[in-house]
């Protein structure tokens, strides 16, 4: 945070220039929005598949041109409004950034990730890729000192994992095939083995691949070099109980490996995907395609699942760079390099 003259602030924040275009730019410090907000210093913010989206040229994910990105936030309280309650300044807290209306007939009937006028912070309204971001409190929830960085960061992306969980209601002993060894499809895989489900992850890119072995998956299938069906076979020779499609495309190879009365948690978002699905088979099969989207009521859990203690999110985030490496996270993404980044934006030299 700088000071120029007259006493003006400003910052440093990742501004969405529009398509295909991002840019570090100086921008002034955030006041508080309204008298039930906080302003929250950035100790870290993740870098996801909607922030990828966002930054096709054309955008595969709509969002307001100007705004700073980042949705995936943890920080620390400094400033609370008259009206702010729940948290207070000096609170170390993740920020849900998806905020409905309360008024809309989808929030009437608490189908809130649903709410016809959603917006969300890093994508609608200024968020986490920055200094500082001015949050409603009702979005804060406190996180523990213990939970280290690099996993505080996950918390919003485990949110909505938690949420595609309980669609798919696991029960221990089962096997489960994941389509993607990303930072979804291996929050899946943690959450599902701490509940004692054998997973089989499916996964091109070596280096999440290694990420699934170190965090517990019972077999880990190269695609291209391996057919899943006799590998899963060895765990789960009538199919998976619960297939997990943690890319957007990969709806028709999770059915097929699926057993009768089966479950397919269909995760990903691509909406320039297209599948051709034989509906018979899921009428003999009594198969259940499980839509899942952002969790509604999941920080609470997801918060206090980080401080239990109960997963190991360490190898999952491969990379903790400063805002400054925005254009190399970018890059380690596309391209398969990362399985993770997080960004701090603290002061040159502090992150």
């Amino acid at each position: 945070m700088t000071e120029p003259g007259r006493g003006a602030r400003t910052m440093r924040a990742a501004v969405f220039a529009g398509a295909g275009r991002v840019a570090i730019e100086s921008r002034p410090a955030p006041s508080l929005a309204s008298a039930q907000d906080v302003l929250v210093a950035v100790e870290a913010c993740g870098l996801c598949g909607t922030d990828l989206h966002i930054l096709e040229d054309p955008p595969g994910h709509p969002a307001t041109p100007g705004v700073i990105l980042g949705h995936e936030i943890v920080g620390r309280v400094t400033a609370a409004g008259p009206e702010a309650s729940g948290v207070s300044p000096g609170d170390r807290v993740a920020v849900a950034p998806n905020l409905p209306c309360g008024t809309c007939s989808a929030c009437k009937w608490g189908h809130l990730s649903h709410c016809e006028r959603l917006s969300s912070l890093g994508i609608f309204r200024d968020g986490g890729l920055a200094e500082l971001v001015s949050a409603p409190a009702r979005a804060c929830h406190r996180v523990s000192e213990r939970v280290a960085t690099g996993p505080a960061a996950l918390i919003e992306p485990l949110s909505c994992v938690l949420n595609g969980v309980d669609q798919g209601a696991p029960r221990a002993g089962e096997v489960a095939v994941i389509f993607g060894a990303g930072a979804i499809g291996l929050l899946f895989l943690a959450v599902l083995r701490a509940g004692g489900v054998r997973c089989v992850v499916v996964e091109p890119l070596a280096a999440r691949r290694q990420a699934a072995r170190q965090m517990g998956a019972v077999a880990v299938v190269d695609p291209s070099l391996q057919e899943v069906g006799p590998i899963l076979a060895g765990w789960a020779p009538a199919g998976a109980d619960l297939a997990v499609d943690a890319v957007g495309t990969r709806v028709v190879e999770a059915l097929a490996h699926t057993r009768a009365r089966g479950r397919v948690v269909v995760f990903g978002m691509n909406s320039r995907a297209r599948a051709e699905i034989a509906q018979n088979d899921l009428t003999r099969r009594e198969l259940r395609i499980l839509g899942t989207y952002v969790g509604d009521l999941g920080f609470p859990p997801a918060v206090r699942l980080l401080e239990s203690g109960l997963l190991d999110l360490s190898p999952l985030v491969s990379h903790l760079w400063p805002l400054e490496r925005l254009d190399d996270a970018l890059v380690a993404l596309r391209t398969g390099a990362a399985v993770k980044v997080v960004l701090t934006p603290g002061p040159p030299g502090g992150g």
